[in-house]
């Protein structure tokens, strides 16, 4: 009775039914070398498995399992609304003159970048490419990183983005986008892009002022995506 390797090797992981199961066996018993052939087989793979299955048990490293984390965020901007309410009725007396000082020029970066944002200039191919394809968490090729999309209090689609050059928000107008807002550049004295920056937050706080209702989940993000952002 002839056995082939693939036949033995599945009777030595528990793969057959009992019929083939059966058959083998009755070959083991019949034929030495084969039983030699088994026992190899299983020494080896008792050999594998010793050590390789405590690797398999670790877990992931953050470097990558971040990327997919942050691709699975969506952006409630009802918390993100809730919580900058939560900081303005906070009493100013408890806070030093440093930080008061500290926070009066941010107010001030968000108010100039919101006049800036009235040049309504359109944006490159670099980010075009970007804003029509990429999901929210996502860095493209570039270095481009989508944050978020919603739309605003008049139904229009826009999309807030930062990379290591600027920041800010683009909202799609005809075959093309449009910035509305810009925000600060995301670079450190490497050039290297920085992931939760100031870039980010003014452009959370504009788009939570832009915004009606949440931010597209990821299943309204792929509609959107693949109906080329028209309303």
């Amino acid at each position: 009775m002839t056995i082939s390797e693939e036949l033995l090797a599945a009777y030595a992981d528990g793969e057959l039914d009992e019929l083939s199961a059966a058959r083998v066996e009755r070959a083991l018993g019949e034929d030495p070398a084969l039983a030699d052939r088994l026992e190899a087989m299983l020494s080896l793979k008792n050999l594998l498995a010793a050590h390789y299955d405590p690797v398999l048990t670790q877990p992931l490293p953050e470097r990558l399992t971040a990327p997919i984390a942050d691709a699975a965020k969506v952006v409630d901007l009802a918390a993100v609304r809730a919580a900058r309410q939560r900081w303005s009725e906070r009493p100013a007396l408890r806070y030093g003159g440093s930080a008061i000082a500290a926070a009066l020029a941010l107010v001030l970066l968000f108010s100039v970048n919101r006049q800036e944002a009235g040049s309504g200039d359109l944006a490159g191919p670099q980010l075009v490419a970007a804003l029509d394809g990429q999901t929210s968490g996502m860095v493209g090729p570039q270095g481009t990183k989508v944050l978020l999309s919603f739309r605003d209090k008049a139904g229009t689609l826009c999309r807030g983005y930062a990379d290591k050059a600027a920041s800010g928000i683009a909202c799609r107008e005809g075959d093309g986008w449009k910035i509305r807002f810009r925000g600060a550049a995301e670079a450190n004295a490497q050039g290297d892009y920085r992931q939760a920056g100031s870039g980010d937050a003014a452009v959370m706080a504009a788009a939570q002022d832009m915004a009606v209702g949440d931010a597209l989940d990821a299943a309204q993000e792929a509609q959107a995506i693949a109906g080329g952002w028209k309303k």
